[in-house]
């Protein structure tokens, strides 16, 4: 099966070295949809061996990371008040199902 791989213009860690901390890679693409294709496939990531602790997520304004760092503190306090649930984010909203 031929799997095409993005095309890369750029990559770098962000942020300042230190001691016991990871820093994140940014990764820029030539187009749209290289980006849009490695964000779809990057849930293969979690069951690979190798790879099972990097995750990928798509840049977004600060607007935007702020938005979504309110909905996951308001995911977690859900969590923690209710465990019988699966919660996560779709849409820009918290969304919960049943756990199997």
């Amino acid at each position: 099966m031929y799997v095409p791989i993005p095309t890369t213009i750029d990559c770098y860690r962000v942020g300042r070295k230190q001691e016991g901390k990871t820093r994140p890679i940014r990764l820029e693409c030539q187009n749209r949809s290289d980006v849009e294709f490695a964000l779809f496939h990057s849930k293969r990531l979690r069951n690979s061996e190798k790879h099972s602790r990097v995750y990928l997520s798509p840049d977004g304004s600060k607007e935007q990371r702020l938005e979504h760092s309110a909905l996951v503190k308001k995911m977690k306090d859900l969590i923690s008040t209710n465990q019988a649930k699966h919660y996560f984010i779709r849409n820009n909203k918290v969304c919960s199902a049943d756990k199997p």
